[in-house]
């Protein structure tokens, strides 16, 4: 007599009209992050580059890029002279160089963040 068990070995798992099969983790990421405000690897990429070359030399190994959030980018800097410095005096500049280098990026504005940490270009 055969076995009815569905859970017995041998048994073939059918597909329920409607069930989407699962997804990899991966493919859900990107979607994920970019409703969350996290940009890709590729603009990343592309945002450290313009940034490398609209800093200058004495002060931009005292400055990181931390977050672009809400077209804001957060700017960390090695002292509150520094920050009020590039507020001040280099803000407008660096806008500009980043919306040439990088139009399809929402960019609205510039945060400087005081954080000592940053000094060594980490």
């Amino acid at each position: 007599m055969k076995d009815m068990n569905p859970h017995a070995g041998g048994h073939k798992e059918t597909k329920r009209p409607g069930r989407r099969e699962p997804k990899p983790v991966g493919d859900l990421m990107s979607g994920a992050l970019k409703e969350l405000g996290v940009p890709s690897l590729r603009v990343t990429q592309k945002l450290q580059m313009a940034w490398n070359s609209a800093t200058e030399e004495s002060w931009g190994g005292r400055t990181r890029l931390r977050r672009l959030e809400g077209g804001i980018l957060e700017v960390g800097v090695s002292s509150s002279a520094l920050r009020d410095e590039l507020a001040n005096f280099h803000k407008d500049r660096l806008m500009a160089v980043l919306r040439t280098a990088l139009p399809d990026t929402p960019l609205i504005g510039i945060r400087f963040m005081t954080d000592p940490a940053d000094g060594d270009g980490v």
